[in-house]
Order: C-alpha cells, then sequence, then structure tokens
C-alpha cells in the first residue's frame, strides 16, 4: 500500500530585519521675514522724516535676506523717486549696513609701512575709485593710477567688473592674468605682512568675494531698470574700511555729477574719514580730466573738525601738462587691448607727452597729493601751492607729478602688480 502522507512543508524563511530609515534633515526654518510696510508709508507721505538709523537697519534686513523682494523694490524705488538716495546721511547708512554685512580682513595688526611714511603720509593703505556710469568710456584710468601709486602708497583698491562700461577694474586686470577670486582675506593679511618690497604694496580686492550679500539684491536691481542706492555704495564699502580701526588712511572718489560731488565728501565725513578727496571733471568725468578743469572737495583736518575744501585743479594750470580731448584717452575696446595699453605704461613704453600717460600722471599726482605725500613745504611757502580764481597749483602739484612720473621710470608700480598677482595664483 503506497504512502500519501503529504511532504512536509519547507521552513519559513526569517523575515529580514528592516534597515531603519535615515532621520530626517532638519527643518529649514526660514528667516522670519520683516515687514517694511510702514516705512514705505512713510517714504510716500512724509520721506524727510525718515530717518538714517531706518535706512540702516532696512537696508540690513534686506541684505540679509529677510525682507520681501517686491517690498525690496518698492524701498529702492522710493528712495530713487524721493531723491532721498542722494542725501549724505543716508548713503551713509547704506555704506553702514553694507560693511556691517561684508567679508572681514582679519588683520592682526593695522598694515602699517612706517619706510614709506613722507609728509602727512604714514605708511598706511589708500584707495582710488570712480562711481562709473559717466559715459565716456576712457581708458581705466584710477585702476592703472592705483598700480602705478604702489610704487610708493601701501594700495588697496575695491572693484568689480564693469557695469556700465566695456571694461571695468576688475576686467582688465583679469586680462593681465590676475585670479580675483583667488584673493581670500587670509592671503591679504599675508601679503602685507610679508618683508617689505621696495615701494608700496599692492590688492585689488573683488567685490563679489567681500561683498557676497549683494547677490540678494542683484536680480532686483536689475529688473528695476533704475539706477539705485547701491550703485553709488561701492566706493564707500572697502573691505579695509570695517576691518581696520579708521579704515583707509586716504582715497579718492570719482563723481560723474558736480552735484554729487559735496553730497559723497559730506557722506565720507559722516562715516569719520579725515583724509580724502571727491573729484569730478568738468566734462561729468568719475576721474580728474584731461581735457579741462576738475571740481575737487577735499576733507582735511583742522584740530577737532573735519572741514571740505572746495577748488579746481587743471592739467596746464597746475601740473604744467598740455590738455588731450578725451577721445584720445578712450583706451581699447575690450580688457584685453587696455591690459596691453596698461603693460606698456607699467614697461616705460609710452612716448612722453602721450595722452593716455598723462592723464594716468595727473591721476596718480592727485592721489598722492590726497594722501599727503607732498604735505612739507620745500622753499617759499607762497610758491609752494596757491589758488588762483579757485584754481590750485603750486611746486606741491609739480612735485606730486614728478613722483608720479619717478613710478613709472622706476618700474616700482610694475613691480608691486607682480608680487599681487603670484599672490592671487598661489
Amino acid at each position: 500500500m503506497s504512502d500519501h502522507s503529504p511532504s512536509p512543508a519547507p521552513p519559513t524563511p526569517p523575515i529580514p530585519t528592516p534597515t531603519p530609515s535615515p532621520p530626517p534633515p532638519p527643518a529649514v526654518v526660514p528667516p522670519e521675514t520683516v515687514n517694511i510696510a510702514p516705512l514705505l508709508h512713510t517714504l510716500t507721505t512724509s520721506p524727510t522724516s525718515v530717518t538714517p538709523s531706518q535706512i540702516l537697519t532696512t537696508i540690513t534686513a534686506i541684505l540679509s535676506g529677510t525682507v520681501n523682494p517686491v517690498q525690496t523694490a518698492s524701498f529702492l524705488t522710493a528712495l530713487h523717486l524721493t531723491h532721498l538716495d542722494t542725501h549724505p546721511d543716508v548713503i551713509a547708512a547704506g555704506a553702514l549696513a553694507l560693511r556691517s554685512v561684508g567679508i572681514p580682513i582679519p588683520f592682526p595688526t593695522p598694515p602699517s609701512n612706517p619706510a614709506l611714511a613722507r609728509g602727512s603720509y604714514r605708511g598706511g593703505l589708500v584707495d582710488i575709485v570712480g562711481t562709473g556710469g559717466d559715459g565716456h568710456n576712457t581708458f581705466n584710468v584710477s585702476t592703472t593710477s592705483s598700480i602705478l601709486a604702489a610704487a610708493f602708497l601701501n594700495v588697496a583698491k575695491h572693484g568689480n567688473k564693469a557695469s556700465t562700461s566695456a571694461s571695468g577694474s576688475a576686467d582688465i586686470l583679469v586680462a593681465m592674468g590676475a585670479d580675483l577670486a583667488g584673493v581670500t582675506p587670509q592671503k591679504v593679511v599675508s601679503h602685507f605682512t610679508e618683508p617689505d618690497a621696495e615701494g608700496g604694496r599692492y590688492v585689488f580686492l573683488y567685490a563679489p568675494t567681500f561683498h557676497p550679500s549683494l547677490g540678494a539684491v542683484a536680480p532686483i536691481r536689475k529688473l528695476l531698470g533704475h539706477r539705485t542706492l547701491f550703485n553709488l555704495l561701492g566706493p564707500l564699502v572697502n573691505p579695509i574700511d570695517y576691518s581696520l580701526e579708521g579704515g583707509l588712511e586716504a582715497r579718492i572718489i570719482g563723481v560723474a555729477k558736480y552735484s554729487m560731488g559735496r553730497v559723497f565728501a559730506e557722506a565720507l565725513r559722516e562715516l569719520g574719514c579725515t583724509k580724502g578727496m571727491v573729484v569730478s571733471g568738468r566734462e561729468g568725468l568719475d576721474e580728474v580730466s584731461c581735457q579741462g578743469g576738475s571740481y575737487v572737495w577735499q576733507l582735511v583736518e583742522e584740530g577737532a573738525r573735519v572741514e571740505v575744501r572746495e577748488y579746481e585743479i587743471h592739467p596746464t594750470v597746475t601740473f604744467g601738462l598740455p590738455v588731450h580731448e578725451l577721445t584720445e584717452v578712450a583706451g581699447g575696446k575690450s580688457p584685453e587691448e587696455n591690459a596691453v595699453i596698461l603693460t606698456k605704461l607699467l614697461n616705460n613704453e609710452l612716448p612722453e607727452g602721450d595722452a593716455i600717460l598723462d592723464f594716468v600722471l595727473i591721476n596718480t599726482a592727485t592721489l598722492f597729493v590726497s594722501a599727503g605725500l607732498v604735505d612739507e613745504v620745500e622753499g617759499d611757502k607762497e610758491d609752494w601751492e596757491w589758488e588762483r580764481e579757485g584754481v590750485r597749483g603750486g611746486r606741491k602739484w609739480v612735485a606730486a607729478l614728478e613722483l608720479a612720473r619717478e613710478a613709472v621710470r622706476s618700474g616700482r608700480g610694475g613691480r608691486a602688480w607682480g608680487e599681487y598677482v603670484a599672490m592671487s595664483q598661489r
């Protein structure tokens, strides 16, 4: 009889232990939104009652990304339409806000070089910069002057790529081999604490590296289609000004509009600047003009006060050089073409009387005067510096021009530039 017993069932496989799920990522808590509707209402009904403190607080919030983009656009437009963004105290408040969120340079001690001290210049850091937007598309004179000035000064130039011209300060320096994005705060510290070079040191502080918060408002500014307060702040937010007590020792700021000259001078005074100049060429140029006269607003310490002295300078009357039409100093159509011109100038390969050379010389000489390099009176005081019908001149200004010529002949500015490029690429 056959066995019809059922076969034993196969063993039940063990139930696998479930792999525990990874913990959920922590919830991203969006920053608390700041509602600036009350301030917007005040701006449209009683703009003169808005205080610099309110401007400072609001711009700080905007830069931290806590203000609704629509309200940000409304705020910037209201400042523009009420012309509050051309008031010195408002501009100063905006600069303080941007400085407060900038990336600082951790200097252990102020990078002053006593070996450079001359006149009233103490060996500190200086800058020369223009607001841009003058529409003349001249050669990059402030950038070139900043490099040339490093023959006798420590220079920390703050700048960015072009926004209104074919070749901005950053564009031409990249074309000359600098790795601007590679210049970190720590590299800047090391550069100024290395053994002293013959002459001064040079650095270019690239705005996107030190002011990343501006990225929060860049799309809004682009969509607005008109200039805003932020267009005016660049020359006032050099990282040196919030990394060192006292900031830059001296500076020149070029403005395209005469009406903004005293405004910027007053804003600088509000920000604690005690030595510097604001300049504007008569043609609406944000540099010292090689074609004719230029207006100057100079900040000078008078005891416990800082006074703003207004006067004019002229290529021939002040410096003894011929005038040149602005069309002669248009430079190249690209950063690469301008880089070739700048390199020739640093190598002393431009001929005497060249329009671009003279343009650079008078701007460099003016920076030397602003820094105080030629403050020590030599010989007859009356001949040293005079003012006639509002125009200044004298041996002081000619001495500054001779220093600028020496900066070209000696090659010191070029050496300072080469050291900066090497540092940027390390």
